[in-house]
């Protein structure tokens, strides 16, 4: 989630920074800057009713001493208790809005990128000369279903388009595949980790998926959801921890 005082410093900066992903946030952020308003408007009375309640509340021993009936003062206490309770709910309305339009808000790109789609994105550096071929090359789908390792449409059957059964030596080739990538990172000092398939609300929520993608995900009865990559739960084996500089960078496979 976007930070709030920077969106307060720099609205238009940051307006201007998501429209070069194709995102108008000018109403977005209009909100959030208005919502943050009411929210400081609230906090400031809600602090002046306390004060008036410090205030009332030395009365009560003085009127007490003096004989006073502090019946009328109680009653103005109670008065302001009610107040304070009534201002506190719409806060808590208040900022629950404003960090639901915010959680919906994309991260901002880096200030050098090119505005539009992706026909403008420019390789920053290349690796390798591109291979050549004196043939048509074929897809790997194609060259898979061709060499009996690929079964799409025993998949079209099963799932859906765009799936594949993986059958013999495209099965074992899939988790060699597997195997060498973990096998490559741990050498270079990664820490391999499974995490679990199924997180909290709020692991969903550190990460972006909610509430944004909250209607395409796979939620169980009991508010856990199916993650879409491990980057959800192994992010979230740091959430709401202070960690130490000098440690860094964890390395995760």
């Amino acid at each position: 989630m976007l930070d709030i005082r920077y969106i307060k410093e720099k609205p238009d900066e940051v307006i201007a920074r998501l429209a070069k992903k194709g995102k108008d946030a000018k109403e977005e952020i209009g909100q959030i800057l208005e919502l943050d308003v009411k929210r400081r408007d609230l906090i400031r009375a809600t602090e002046d009713i306390k004060a008036e309640q410090n205030k009332t509340n030395k009365l009560i021993p003085q009127y007490k001493k003096e004989g006073k009936d502090v019946a009328p003062l109680f009653a103005e206490m109670k008065a302001m208790s009610n107040k304070t309770k009534e201002i506190d709910e719409k806060l808590k309305e208040v900022e629950a809005k404003q960090t639901d339009i915010m959680l919906g808000l994309p991260n901002l790109p880096d200030t050098d990128l090119l505005p539009g789609g992706k026909e403008n994105n420019q390789p920053l550096r290349y690796w390798g000369e591109p291979r050549k071929f004196d043939f048509e090359p074929k897809a790997h789908w194609d060259i898979g279903q061709e060499l009996g390792i690929l079964d799409p449409e025993t998949a079209a059957k099963v799932t859906g388009t765009r799936f594949h059964f993986y059958k013999g030596a495209g099965a074992r080739l899939e988790r060699s595949v597997i195997n060498y990538y973990l096998n490559t990172h741990t050498e270079h000092g990664y820490t391999e980790v499974f995490p679990p398939f199924l997180v909290n609300r709020a692991s969903m929520t550190g990460t972006g998926q909610l509430p944004k993608f909250e209607e395409d995900a796979f939620k169980t009865t009991d508010d856990l959801f199916l993650i879409p990559t491990a980057e959800v739960p192994v992010t979230n084996m740091f959430r709401d921890d202070i960690l130490d500089g000098n440690e860094l960078p964890y390395k995760f496979a």
